[in-house]
């Protein structure tokens, strides 16, 4: 009978080693309570990827609620704006919990691109937010990278129709159109 491969069967010792051995906060209540924190993008290379693929799960209440499965050892938990690591040790609580800084979580499920760069969309994520990015410079970057009519589609088709309106209307206005 084949033996079916689990999470950390993915793992070389030393990856194992540097997730199992980051400065965790033992058996915290409430992300509130959590002090401790690394930057994602000062994790080791090794596992930065690994760590951007785990399961993402919204904080119940407590970190004692129950809501994570012992045969998953590792989570991303989420709390507001705060992204937190999860160790169970195989419990189905949080047992360990260090927040991650400078993570960014994306909405939807990762592009083929996300999955062939992990980590990258993060960190470019977070640079653009380091440097407090204004609308003329985010547009020259789409530009840039050639992708001014599928952000345009993507963005007009993702709208609520009441913004349309609206932007039609001003953009009549500064035609002279009204």
């Amino acid at each position: 009978m084949e033996k079916i491969k689990t999470f950390s069967d993915t793992l070389t010792e030393e990856q194992y080693n540097r997730l199992t051995h980051l400065n965790y906060q033992r058996k915290p209540d409430h992300p509130d309570e959590i002090y401790l924190s690394i930057n994602f993008r000062d994790l080791d290379r090794s596992i930065i990827g690994i760590v951007a693929s785990l399961p993402i799960v919204e904080f119940p209440g407590s970190f004692f609620d129950y809501f994570l499965d012992g045969d998953q050892q590792f989570y991303l938990v989420t709390y507001k704006e705060k992204v937190f690591l999860v160790d169970t040790q195989g419990y189905n609580y949080a047992r360990y919990v260090i927040q991650l800084k400078d993570l960014v979580l994306l909405e939807k499920e990762e592009t083929q691109q996300m999955k062939a760069h992990p980590g990258m969309a993060e960190e470019i994520i977070s640079m653009l937010k380091h440097m407090e990015v204004d609308g003329e410079t985010m547009e020259h970057i789409i530009r840039s990278v050639g992708m001014e009519e599928q952000m345009l589609r993507q963005l007009f088709l993702g709208a609520k129709k009441e913004m349309l309106w609206d932007l039609t209307l001003e953009k009549k206005q500064l035609e002279g159109s009204i």
